[in-house]
C-alpha cells in the first residue's frame, strides 16, 4: 500500500511547499493538489514551486477539471512541468465539485460521462503528439512538444458510471466512495467492470481512494476536524443505494453545503454530518483507531494507494503538518 497526500491549497504558497517537502521526507509517495481556483491558490503555480523544492515525491493535480481550463491548457501545463520534473508527474482528472459550484454550476450538472471521456482521450492525444478536434471545428496540437511524453492519467469518480469510465480509460482510478470495506468493494466492482469492458485486467490499474483524514490523541477533535471533508464527499454520487435515513442526512448536507468553506475544517455544514458517515467515509480518530481503519482498507484486494485528505485547520483544529507526522509515525511505521 502506498500513501499519498491531497492538499487544498488555501494556505500561503510557502506553507504548501513546506508541507509537500515534509510529506516527501516522511515517505509519502505522491502529493495531489486540488484545482479549485476561487477557494485555493493557483494549481500550476503551486505544482511548479513544489517540483522545484523536492526531488522524489510525485506531483500532480488532484483533480483538475474542464469547466475552468480548456483541456489544451491542461495538456500544455503538464507537458511544461514535465521538463522540470520528468518521471515525477501524475495527472488526476474529473468533472469537479467546488470549482463548479463557485462558478455557479451544480455538481450534478457537470458530472457527465462524456465530459470525463473527452478529457481522457484529448489529454492522451495531445501528450502523445497528436491533435484534437475543437468545438470550433478546427484542430489543435502542442506544436512545441518535441516528442510524446508519458504521464500516468488517473480518472476520479464516485458513482457507478464515472468509476466504470475510470476503469476503461485510466492508467489509474481515484475512488471517492468512502473507506468502509463494503463501500470500497462496491466501487471497485465498477472500476473492474470498466476495465474488463475495455479488454483490460483490473490489476493493470493503479487504484487509489480519496480518504478524508484526521488523526489526533484527542479522538473527538480528530473526528470533528474531518466532518467538513466528509460533507464534501456526500455531495457526490455513490455506487450503493442508501437507506431512507442515510439519504436524508445526505440530502441535508447537499442542501446546506457552502463551497466557499470547502477547504476549512471549521465549516458550518460539517455540523450536519453524522457519526455514522464519519465512520463510513473517513480515517479519523486516535492513532490506534486510524491504524485499524487503514488495515480495513488494506484488506480490500485491488486498492494500491490511499490519498489522505486532511482539512485546512480552522481555529483550534488539527494542523496538516501534525496529521502528516502522526500518521507517518503511528500508522505507516507500524503497519
Amino acid at each position: 500500500m502506498k500513501f499519498d497526500i491531497g492538499i487544498l491549497a488555501s494556505q500561503p504558497l510557502p506553507i504548501i511547499v513546506a508541507q509537500v517537502r515534509l510529506a516527501e521526507s516522511l515517505g509519502f509517495d505522491t502529493a495531489w493538489i486540488a484545482d479549485t481556483h476561487l477557494v485555493c491558490r493557483e494549481l500550476w503555480v503551486i505544482l511548479t514551486a513544489c517540483a522545484a523544492a523536492t526531488t522524489r515525491i510525485r506531483l500532480g493535480p488532484g483533480i483538475t477539471v474542464p469547466h475552468t481550463r480548456h483541456i489544451s491548457v491542461t495538456a500544455s501545463a503538464i507537458a511544461t512541468l514535465h521538463e522540470l520534473a520528468p518521471g515525477r508527474l501524475v495527472l488526476g482528472i474529473g468533472t469537479g465539485g467546488s470549482a463548479a459550484e463557485t462558478m455557479g454550476l451544480s455538481v450534478a450538472k457537470v458530472a457527465r460521462i462524456a465530459t470525463l471521456e473527452s478529457m481522457a482521450r484529448s489529454l492522451k492525444a495531445l501528450l502523445g503528439g497528436g491533435s484534437i478536434r475543437l468545438d470550433t471545428g478546427g484542430d489543435a496540437r502542442l506544436a512545441w512538444l518535441a516528442s510524446p511524453i508519458q504521464v500516468p492519467l488517473y480518472l476520479a469518480g464516485s458513482g457507478p458510471r464515472m468509476l466504470d469510465t475510470a476503469g476503461r480509460l485510466g492508467d489509474g482510478a481515484i475512488m471517492y466512495s468512502g473507506v468502509a470495506p463494503w463501500l470500497l468493494e462496491a466501487a471497485l466492482a465498477c472500476v473492474s467492470a470498466g476495465a474488463r469492458a475495455a479488454g483490460r485486467a483490473a490489476d493493470e490499474l493503479d487504484v487509489a481512494i480519496w480518504a478524508p483524514t484526521s488523526i489526533d490523541r484527542d479522538r473527538a477533535l480528530a473526528r470533528d476536524h474531518v466532518r467538513g471533508r466528509v460533507a464534501s464527499a456526500l455531495r457526490h454520487a455513490f455506487p450503493v443505494k442508501w437507506s431512507a435515513e442515510d439519504q436524508a442526512v445526505i440530502d441535508r448536507v447537499r442542501a446546506a453545503y457552502d463551497s466557499y468553506q470547502h477547504a476549512s475544517a471549521g465549516s458550518q455544514h460539517r455540523l450536519l454530518v453524522s457519526d455514522r458517515f464519519v465512520d463510513l467515509m473517513a480515517l479519523a480518530g486516535s492513532p490506534d483507531e486510524v491504524r485499524e481503519q487503514v488495515r480495513g482498507v488494506m484488506g480490500v484486494p485491488g486498492i494500491g494507494r490511499i490519498i489522505l485528505l486532511p482539512q485546512v485547520p480552522g481555529q483550534e483544529f488539527v494542523q496538516r503538518e501534525q496529521v502528516l507526522r502522526l500518521f507517518a509515525d503511528e500508522v505507516m511505521a507500524k503497519l
